[in-house]
């Protein structure tokens, strides 16, 4: 029996805007905002950042519904890991693009489960070692936390991490981080989910091996598999699954029983699946019965 997917027919949020150029009196609460975990707080600082180029200590705060001591120490540590340069009050853009398209919403339907998932998968990752991503929200999520790790630095001339990108703006995630060495597949960009394709991308993959792959989808079905809507970029990420010794599929309960155009891998391909909201049983027998490690989050 195939998965179905749950219908969602509630619309997703848009990012807030900079406190300064909306009407006083808003506060996070208001916007879904309030109760975010330190990552989920500076995904939202960027966001709001890219925008603004210029955030103070009480706008965010304001914004956010939190104390300005935490936005200040906030503000500290993203100076730290050089997303952010500090001035009297506040913080001011460095130089570079946070994002693209895929800039993380926090307060979109999804954000919240995709989070979870971003958390437990980042945590598999030991300092080190070479990674991979395909493209994705979920994806972009866990590389920014696992490249963001304090355990993460390099030693003697070795990289803390080493993460092969098959993504731009993931990429442009971990290029910030001066411990982590950041490799990018060649090819032609894919307009809307910036993942590099074509044999110029196969090429440069199959010299190249990774000791975890972390695999974003568009859809998980028992029979289908993992899939997306591209083939050019399924190709891509397959022959990055083939280079793996572990490969770790990331999925958000959207994802289930949806079936896309094109065919990454079979779950059984899978050795971990991390997974947020509940797992249908059918799901987990067949986990089980292809040795696939379930991580519920």
């Amino acid at each position: 029996m195939n998965l179905r997917r749950s219908d969602d027919s509630s619309p997703a949020s848009s990012p807030s805007s900079p406190a300064g150029a909306t009407e006083p009196g808003r506060d996070g609460a208001e916007h879904g905002t309030a109760g975010l975990d330190k990552s989920g707080r500076w995904d939202h600082i960027l966001t709001l950042l890219s925008e603004a180029k210029r955030l103070s200590v009480s706008q965010v705060a304001a914004d956010l519904g939190i104390s300005e001591s935490t936005v200040r120490r906030d503000f500290v540590e993203m100076e730290r890991a050089q997303l952010a340069r500090r001035t009297h009050g506040g913080i001011v853009a460095v130089d570079v693009a946070y994002s693209l398209a895929a800039t993380p919403r926090a307060t979109d339907q999804d954000g919240t489960q995709r989070e979870r998932v971003a958390a437990t998968a980042s945590a598999l990752i030991e300092p080190g070692q070479i990674i991979g991503f395909n493209g994705g929200r979920t994806t972009t999520s866990t590389a920014r936390r696992a490249v963001a790790r304090p355990d993460v630095d390099s030693r003697d001339g070795t990289p803390g991490l080493t993460v092969v990108c098959a993504a731009l703006n993931i990429a442009i995630e971990t290029v910030l981080r001066p411990s982590v060495r950041t490799v990018v597949l060649g090819g032609v960009a894919e307009p809307y989910s910036f993942e590099l394709t074509g044999p110029l991308a196969t090429a440069t993959m199959r010299d190249l091996w990774l000791d975890t792959m972390f695999v974003g989808t568009v859809g998980l079905d028992i029979d289908a598999g993992l899939t997306c809507n591209s083939d050019a970029e399924a190709g891509v990420t397959r022959t990055m699954i083939g280079h793996a010794r572990r490969v770790v599929g990331l999925a958000t309960p959207d994802k289930l029983g949806h079936r896309a155009l094109a065919g990454i891998c079979p779950v059984a391909a899978l050795t971990d699946l991390v997974i947020a909201g509940p797992v249908p049983e059918e799901l987990r027998t067949h986990l089980g019965e292809t040795g696939v490690r379930l991580h519920e989050v």
